[in-house]
């Protein structure tokens, strides 16, 4: 098998550094999981808060505190969806033998 130079031309195969170091990666990672985690408090409480309304019938609609309650719990779900694959990983990454 030949393999044709000008398809290797230009491809680095060092290692790159990152840009950014990983300090900043690991804040920006921390900053957007406490981002999601906070806007799935929210429309937890917001959901709460129709509830009550809706009970004390301050509502008009409804279908907007039935779309209020399923919106909090799919946010919950996938919260506790990625936070299961997460804890999966780490594992995977513990049970690697360096």
């Amino acid at each position: 098998m030949r393999i044709n130079e000008g398809f290797l031309h230009g491809a680095d195969c060092k290692p790159q550094k990152s840009q950014v170091n990983s300090k900043e990666q690991w804040n920006s990672f921390l900053d957007t999981l406490q981002t999601a985690i906070e806007e799935v408090d929210n429309l937890g409480k917001a959901s709460e808060k129709m509830t009550q309304d809706a009970v004390l019938g301050r509502v008009e609609n409804l279908h907007d505190v039935m779309i209020a309650a399923e919106k909090a719990k799919t946010a919950m779900n996938l919260t506790l969806e990625v936070r299961g694959k997460a804890l999966e990983a780490y594992k995977e990454i513990m049970r690697l033998n360096f």
